[in-house]
């Protein structure tokens, strides 16, 4: 493999010293620190777009980025001699943060108030005309919500995946309505806007450095948008929480640890509550049997259902608990 990739690497101003894997790209030790290769799909355009916003992150006061890296050609695309197009991009010396290691959650929560910071000079000083993207498109994921179930209520006869979900439809669909009545009128009113990750999770957050001088490293920003930031909150928590048994004394914690940061109002938690409340899981499981195979259900889909019915009870006492929880007094 590296042998064929020798024209790309030529292409870039870097000595190598060793070359390993990652999660679908490769990895490279340089003389100018760890630089990652990986194939691409996106076009030039948006490939600049990312460029230039790492450039700005990066000015702003958030070094630890995965930013682009240009060829000698100045060019952000490179292709092999097969015409595959590969991008590099600045990587650290890493591994994903401990979702059970508390210590190292409170670390990726402060690296996500500095993302949020720089995100929001960013778009302020620089961006201020872009776009602002709700990615909590909430109306249109219960449409898709229902033309499963509307698909499915005309099979027969129902498989075991297809008639467990008839039977759960009702109950999430309806929490996603309520959902979607409470988030109407809320777009773009918060003071939390600037630039979002869009994914930010343990997979996107690197703990580097030695016990003594421990930093954050920031990569998958392929979801990156200008929007609610309080939604790259939300969404750290809802993985990391219920990856620790849903525990309420973790989510506070994250919610204090943020809030040292950038201060947090009562109606900010009650936005993160109104996001956890739509049944994320249960939407993205009827997308995965709409796109996937018909001819054969996976077991698996089966088991991933029974799973989310099995949780709900926890997730509702977890969201009883957060709407009652007073920010204000901590």
């Amino acid at each position: 493999m590296a042998e064929k990739m020798s024209e790309v690497f030529e292409m870039y101003d870097v000595r190598l010293d060793h070359i390993g894997r990652g999660r679908g790209a490769m990895l490279l030790q340089t003389d100018k620190g760890v630089r990652q290769i990986r194939a691409t799909t996106a076009g030039e355009k948006r490939l600049q777009a990312e460029y230039d916003f790492k450039e700005h992150m990066y000015l702003a006061g958030f070094p630890y980025i995965d930013r682009l890296v240009k060829n000698v050609e100045d060019e952000l695309i490179t292709y092999d001699r097969y015409g595959n197009p590969f991008v590099m991009r600045m990587f650290f010396d890493g591994r994903e943060m401990g979702v059970s290691n508390k210590n190292e959650i409170m670390l990726a929560v402060d690296n996500l108030v500095a993302l949020h910071r720089a995100g929001r000079t960013v778009w302020q000083e620089v961006d201020r005309d872009m776009q602002i993207r709700e990615k909590n498109d909430v109306k249109r994921r219960n449409r898709e919500m229902k033309r499963v179930h509307n698909y499915i209520a005309k099979q027969s006869p129902k498989r075991e995946f297809e008639s467990l979900f008839m039977q759960a439809f009702p109950y999430f669909y309806e929490q996603g309505l309520n959902c979607e009545q409470a988030e109407a009128g809320t777009a773009g009113k918060s003071e939390h806007m600037g630039y979002c990750h869009g994914t930010y999770n343990h997979h996107s957050v690197l703990v580097c450095g030695t016990a003594d001088a421990r930093y954050i490293a920031t990569i998958n920003f392929e979801k990156y948008h200008i929007g609610n930031q309080l939604q790259d909150l939300y969404y750290f928590i809802r993985k990391t929480v219920e990856k620790n048994g849903y525990a309420f004394a973790l989510l506070t914690a994250i919610l204090e640890r943020y809030q040292q940061g950038i201060p947090l109002q009562q109606m900010d938690v009650a936005y993160i509550c109104g996001l956890y409340r739509y049944p994320e899981k249960f939407y993205k499981l009827s997308n995965q049997y709409m796109n996937g195979s018909k001819t054969r259900i996976s077991p698996k889909m089966v088991e991933k259902l029974n799973r989310i019915m099995e949780e709900e009870e926890k997730k509702q006492t977890l969201l009883e608990k957060l709407s009652s929880y007073n920010i204000s007094k901590k």
